[in-house]
């Protein structure tokens, strides 16, 4: 990849106007919960849920930061669709892709998911 290829994808002009909108796959701005893991020798379970979901990826917001490029393992809930309290879970590997400090302290993190299993 060349920086004239780097361009085309975060510019929609020659003038240098970044879009909007930078996404490959639309969000839905979901609430359902998540679960993840962070640390392996001293793990903790972090709790929270979505703030948005799309086919790749999910954005939530957490007490504590996670780093850039950090890979984690998350047990995301998905409401039955019959009755809202029960869920199926997708246990997924993801990778941090951004964090952003927030206002109120608390951390914005968006995340790729890379793999998912069916666990419930």
């Amino acid at each position: 990849m060349n920086l004239e290829s780097v361009a085309t994808v975060f510019h929609d002009t020659a003038d240098g106007n970044v879009p909007s909108e930078r996404r490959v796959r639309g969000r839905v701005g979901l609430h359902w919960p998540l679960s993840i893991l962070k640390g392996q020798r001293e793990a903790r379970v972090l709790s929270t849920v979505t703030e948005n979901l799309s086919s790749g990826g999910f954005c939530c917001v957490l007490e504590e930061p996670m780093a850039a490029g950090e890979c984690m393992v998350c047990i995301l809930g998905l409401p039955l669709r019959r009755d809202p309290e029960k869920f199926r879970a997708l246990r997924c590997q993801a990778q941090v892709v951004w964090v952003r400090v927030m206002e109120d302290g608390r951390f914005g993190i968006g995340c790729r998911i890379d793999d998912y299993t069916v666990v419930a």
